[in-house]
């Protein structure tokens, strides 16, 4: 039993995998970091655009399946080693919704000209602010 042991405690290849654990660990760190100022930046460019930013779509998605592989080998459940020990995930964008011909965009047109359309049967109004009696 105790020669068992000492085989494995000796063992080269799980103090490799224990080093390779490390270095994934921090990467998984920075990931965060970048996913955080990704998330931000996508907000702000949906917010003021109406669409996601095509590229960061497609960055963020293999971004990641990134995580999800460091996540795998961290939780023994692979032996592939990720990036930059195996190629980079190339995956296109899963979904077309906040694309600018998605779904959501259309919906953001809709109502856009709903807004700039009068009501039918109003007239709008075209009196200057001292003619309608409004005080200033």
């Amino acid at each position: 039993m105790e020669e068992v042991l000492r085989q494995r405690l000796t063992s080269r290849g799980i103090w490799s995998r224990a080093l390779y654990m490390v270095l994934f660990a921090i990467a998984y760190t920075i990931t965060e970091t970048i996913i955080f100022f990704l998330v931000v930046f996508q907000f702000i460019a949906v917010l003021l655009t109406g669409s996601a930013n095509q590229l960061l779509l497609r960055f963020g998605t293999n971004l990641s399946t990134y995580v999800y592989q460091m996540l795998q080998f961290q939780t023994f459940n692979t032996e592939t080693h990720p990036f930059p020990f195996s190629d980079w995930p190339d995956e296109d964008a899963q979904g077309d919704r906040w694309l600018a011909s998605g779904p959501m965009a259309k919906a953001d047109q809709a109502v856009v000209e709903a807004i700039d359309e009068p009501a039918a049967g109003v007239e709008p109004d075209t009196r200057s602010d001292d003619e309608s009696g409004t005080d200033s």
